[in-house]
């Protein structure tokens, strides 16, 4: 099996081979390598940690399979800054958002108008995990200099094409499942018609 490296040359670059999507990669493996080291798990260093990703979701053959993989390193990605720096800033279940527009709690798992809630909020977390959710942010965090894009995260920068990032991107209060069926179908005129299910519910 050959082997195709991802060199990883700085904390800001990577050097990925040429249209690394559209080779036939059924009998190559990819590694990661930084500062002359080869990694294949983890890594302290967030960059080598995304080239991981790309790796691992390279070394997956089934295409559903890893678009599975893709998605769930995606969510990874984003909850270490949402979960483990609290972002978001929440204290008793109040973001800052709600806090200085003195709303309503839980953040953004409610309707614009306040009134309804996220059917998927439980006990005031989520019960699933919605990508297009996570990449959308307040003005309050966009002022501290945060902003999150789809090709920030490299595995959906990679191993995504243009359709694909529309959809994770904009596929709101939807399960992974649900995503995952708009990514293997791949049809922007099916997704862009299809109807959407109402996803809230009156707050009580």
């Amino acid at each position: 099996m050959k082997e195709i490296i991802i060199e990883v040359k700085d904390d800001k670059n990577i050097k990925l081979p040429f249209l690394v999507r559209l080779r036939d990669n059924k009998n190559k493996k990819y590694k990661v390598l930084y500062k002359g080291k080869y990694y294949e798990e983890n890594s302290d260093n967030p960059l080598v940690r995304q080239a991981l990703y790309v790796c691992g979701a390279l070394n997956i053959k089934d295409k559903k399979k890893r678009l599975s993989y893709v998605y769930d390193k995606a969510c990874d990605l984003l909850d270490d800054d949402f979960y483990g720096k609290n972002v978001c800033e929440f204290k008793d279940n109040k973001c800052i958002y709600a806090r200085k527009e003195k709303t309503h709690c839980d953040g953004c798992c409610r309707s614009r108008d306040g009134d309804k809630v996220c059917v998927y909020l439980k006990n005031h977390i989520c019960s699933i995990r919605c990508l297009a959710c996570k990449f959308h942010i307040c003005k309050y965090i966009r002022k501290k200099g945060l902003r999150y894009r789809v090709n920030d995260i490299l595995v959906l920068k990679y191993l995504l094409n243009w359709k694909q990032k529309i959809m994770v991107y904009l596929d709101f209060f939807m399960t992974k499942e649900e995503v995952l069926k708009d990514l293997t179908k791949n049809s922007i005129i099916l997704w862009a018609f299809k109807k959407s299910e109402e996803k809230f519910f009156p707050d009580k």
